[in-house]
């Protein structure tokens, strides 16, 4: 599988954010990564088929191992 970069900026994203807070919201990425939230829910998406994350709309977004 190979990821493209602006997927890692996602993974990365999430990882630091995990850190700081309790719970992700599409709206922390957005804001983090100045995008739009259609934009974060389509790459949330790519990422979920993946297998690298956990996500269910309008829940929470977690990283797998």
């Amino acid at each position: 599988m190979q990821l493209t970069n602006s997927l890692e900026e996602y993974l990365k994203t999430i990882y630091i954010l995990k850190n700081t807070e309790d719970q992700i919201r599409v709206t922390d990425i957005a804001n983090k990564l100045n995008c739009t939230k259609p934009s974060v829910n389509r790459a949330l998406n790519n990422l979920k088929t993946n297998n690298l994350i956990n996500y269910e709309a309008y829940g929470k977004i977690e990283l797998t191992r």
